[in-house]
């Protein structure tokens, strides 16, 4: 068995549950992503508009558990449905094979350079921090770091997350006090600027536990859902308040780990290592990734406890190693991924278009792929042809 389905904290589905549950959540994926722009809404309000519409014709066991399987999108989201585009939730950017590369990306990085006929890796520079970004009068590109290095080039692919590239976009005085921010001259133009205000970063985490030995079911992968929402069990039409995207709860908020889903891969099985990798939305990614690893553990041992069929007293005391992600709290990432409010646009279009001799490629900026590890691959591929192909014809 390779995935193992669960609602929590009732225990898990079965695969013909599952399966009699798989054509209701596909059809409220569909009514959420006919949802035109002007009239979106959250993800959660339109789950509630469909089972209000059509509840008569759902059994109880579908109106009360299919939500649940509809708020898995909440994992490539990164975000809580209730702040999320019903029309954008479901944008099939990450559909194809579910491959995980199991030695890391920093071997894609590695075969890239070790492939290349050039080079490319004696000419890599880290530790370096880009403060400006400068298009000269013949288009070439003046970039300056942080202690007055100067490079130019006749192209320049600018590969920072949206989330600092937006802070770019901002008044000179904001991008002089705010780490990782780069100035553009020119500015970036409106086009762009105006993009900005229809495209979000969004706070998937990843957190790590590792063991001294596996103590949980032998399948690839668990999907943890969360318990069914009693708020949606109403006979009036429907008007959830759309959340702030991505909004921070307070430090000391008391957050229900029930009461989101994860996906939880199991590292013995993948890699020969007694370890979880757990993904987790926003909110508990912004508790998850400041609190520690203490608070960490001590939030997602019940969700441990239930995949593993144990009570949290009988689970190990606590992880020999815990690792988190810190995007969120990073000056240089400021979230995970791109995401997407109620009203937005999938992708900030100019920036694909790129301007003049200077590009940019990334997760946030390609629609095959968005929001995806090959996404950004695919986009880079994209802007290194083009600039290719426009030096090839001065040979």
């Amino acid at each position: 068995m390779l995935v193992s389905f669960h609602i929590n904290p009732d225990g898990a589905l079965s695969d013909s549950e599952v399966g009699e549950l798989g054509p209701v959540v596909d059809k409220i994926k569909s009514f959420a992503s006919s949802k035109k722009q002007n009239d979106d809404v959250s993800l959660k309000q339109a789950v509630a508009e469909y089972l209000f519409i059509n509840g008569e014709s759902l059994s109880d066991e579908q109106k009360k558990f299919a939500p649940s399987l509809v708020r898995f999108l909440e994992i490539p989201n990164g975000c809580s449905w209730d702040g999320v585009s019903a029309r954008l939730a479901d944008s099939g950017a990450g559909n194809g094979r579910d491959a995980f590369v199991k030695s890391g990306y920093s071997d894609v990085l590695k075969q890239e350079l070790d492939g290349s006929k050039y080079p490319v890796k004696e000419n890599v520079l880290t530790g370096k921090v880009v403060t400006k970004v400068k298009t000269l009068e013949d288009g070439s590109i003046e970039v300056t770091t942080d202690d007055n290095s100067i490079y130019i080039s006749e192209f320049a692919i600018i590969t920072i997350p949206q989330g600092v590239l937006k802070i770019s976009g901002s008044d000179d005085e904001t991008i002089s006090k705010e780490t990782g921010a780069i100035k553009f001259e020119p500015s970036l133009p409106q086009n762009i600027l105006d993009g900005f205000k229809k495209t979000h970063m969004t706070s998937l985490s990843k957190v790590i536990f590792e063991f001294d030995k596996s103590f949980w079911p032998d399948v690839e992968k668990f999907i943890v859902l969360p318990k069914p929402d009693e708020s949606l069990n109403s006979t009036k039409e429907p008007n959830f308040n759309t959340q702030e995207h991505n909004k921070p709860p307070a430090s000391n908020a008391q957050l229900d780990p029930f009461d989101y889903p994860y996906l939880i891969a199991n590292l013995q099985s993948l890699r020969n290592i007694p370890a979880l990798m757990v993904l987790a939305p926003a909110p508990t990614t912004h508790l998850l990734e400041t609190k520690g690893e203490q608070f960490a553990w001590a939030f997602l041992k019940p969700i441990i406890a239930k995949i593993s069929n144990l009570k949290t007293d009988e689970l190990p005391k606590g992880p020999k190693v815990t690792i988190t992600t810190s995007w969120t709290s990073d000056a240089f990432s400021r979230g995970s991924i791109s995401g997407n409010a109620p009203g937005d646009n999938l992708v900030n279009a100019g920036l694909i278009e790129g301007v003049g001799n200077l590009r940019f490629a990334g997760e946030a900026y390609c629609y095959e792929g968005h929001g995806n590890a090959h996404g950004a691959y695919l986009s880079g591929l994209k802007e290194a042809e083009f600039v290719a192909g426009k030096l090839s014809h001065k040979l």
